[in-house]
């Protein structure tokens, strides 16, 4: 694990542009945008979430998944230019639908097991502002992230968790990159 004296986060609530922003509203939560059954938010937790793979991890082959790849990328490079990161490639692209579930928050964890950035888009206001993420630095919270449609999250490859809404939905959009 890198040192945590260069850690990195970047908060920005103001990067998306109006195609960007019509794009997430009309497509991502339009009618016919299609979210299937996660049978664990984390491998094994057992609290069922929906989802959208846009491109696969790489242990399942790592390739594209939606036909609109070029809406998702252009979002990742706004960030990314707006926010000055620099990166080689995206890692993995998902839209993560969560609701009320079994447990309170889902297991603390890292999306992979070597070193990436992590960009998490809000693409609503959920009705339980309290359905936060958490990030943590030496096995301690160092942000609580409240969400907030159309803020971006980016930070690095640390220990993590979100608070499942106790009523409506958290809809993000999740890049790992590197």
């Amino acid at each position: 694990m890198s040192k945590l004296s260069k850690f990195y986060f970047k908060e920005d609530s103001d990067f998306l542009n109006s195609n960007q922003k019509k794009f997430i509203e009309n497509t991502i939560q339009g009618e016919h945008f299609p979210f299937y059954l996660n049978k664990g938010s984390v491998i094994g937790d057992g609290n069922a979430s929906l989802f959208h793979v846009v491109k696969k991890r790489p242990e399942d082959g790592g390739e594209w998944n939606n036909n609109a790849k070029e809406y998702f990328i252009d979002i990742l490079n706004t960030f990314c230019s707006k926010n000055n990161i620099k990166y080689k490639q995206i890692i993995r692209c998902a839209v993560n639908l969560t609701f009320k579930n079994k447990d309170k928050k889902c297991p603390t964890h890292k999306d992979h097991t070597f070193n990436h950035k992590q960009l998490i888009l809000y693409l609503n206001n959920p009705l339980d502002k309290k359905s936060t993420t958490i990030l943590l630095k030496n096995n301690k919270i160092y942000k609580e992230i409240k969400p907030e449609k159309f803020k971006g999250v980016c930070f690095d490859n640390i220990e993590h968790y979100h608070y499942f809404p106790k009523k409506g939905h958290r809809l993000v959009l999740v890049y790992t990159f590197n």
